[in-house]
């Protein structure tokens, strides 16, 4: 090649760490079906929209079926794991930790409903949901919590089933990052717990 000719462009994104192509392959997977629906998406769609070849997306996805898995275990994730890893750090108090479901909660609402509701309502999973999960697992922090005589809840089922359906509401209404302490605190009036952050 001429030294004074410039040597072509580089495609873009032709060489991209896996965790970055996983990344752009499950981010057209979630914009293709909020668009268009579970019936139209196909890989050779989501290979365009993440601007791979076809081949490239069955690298990291074996089918159709587990694209849709790992957008499932994502939304997991974000309901469920992160708040559900606080119960065991010892040093929290548990209104920390109810403050950590709470954040996780409002975010995954307010960022991902959509995608959520196509997830697991249109779609349905082998098991449970992940917000029936979270239930649960606000049970056992509101117990673990009144046991240590940090909450007021001597009935922790009916107040989780009371506080899972009540965040919904603020959630649906108001947007901003004051939603998150202001339901937060609510939830600790319910429960008696401090009336501020613990930390």
């Amino acid at each position: 090649m001429p030294a004074d000719r410039p040597a072509p462009d580089r495609p873009i994104g032709r060489f991209q760490p896996p965790d970055v192509r996983r990344r752009q392959i499950l981010d057209a997977v979630a914009a293709l079906l909020l668009e268009d629906g579970y019936e139209a998406l196909t890989v050779a769609k989501v290979a365009t929209r993440a601007g791979v070849a076809k081949g490239t997306v069955y690298l990291y996805f074996a089918s159709k079926q587990e694209l849709l898995a790992a957008l499932q275990a994502e939304m997991w994730d974000r309901m469920l794991q992160r708040p559900a890893a606080l119960v065991q750090q010892p040093e929290l108090t548990w209104t920390d930790r109810l403050d950590g479901l709470v954040a996780a909660w409002i975010t995954t609402e307010q960022h991902h409903h959509e995608l959520y509701h196509r997830l697991f309502h249109e779609l349905g999973t082998a098991g449970e949901e992940p917000l029936t999960a979270a239930r649960d697992l606000l049970v056992t922090i509101l117990t673990e919590g009144h046991a240590a005589g940090e909450f007021d809840v001597p009935d922790p089922q009916l107040t989780a089933d009371f506080l899972t359906h009540a965040y919904t509401g603020p959630c649906h209404h108001r947007t901003g990052a004051d939603i998150t302490a202001a339901v937060q605190a609510l939830f600790r009036r319910v429960v008696a717990a401090p009336p501020g952050p613990s930390r």
